[in-house]
């Protein structure tokens, strides 16, 4: 989010956002290759709404 007030224009879309939530998931670069779990359980938990 840093990146977002700061102007970032990677993350210039971000900032039109109602809602955001950010969960930080502590991997390298590619979190698909070192926590390929991990990350599929992030996403199954961002995704399902009760």
């Amino acid at each position: 989010m840093e990146l977002v007030d700061a102007g970032h224009p990677v993350f210039a879309e971000i900032a039109n956002f109602t809602s955001v939530d950010v969960v930080d998931l502590p991997t390298g670069h590619w979190p698909m290759w070192s926590r390929p779990h991990d990350l599929a359980e992030t996403i199954r938990a961002a995704s399902h709404t009760d």
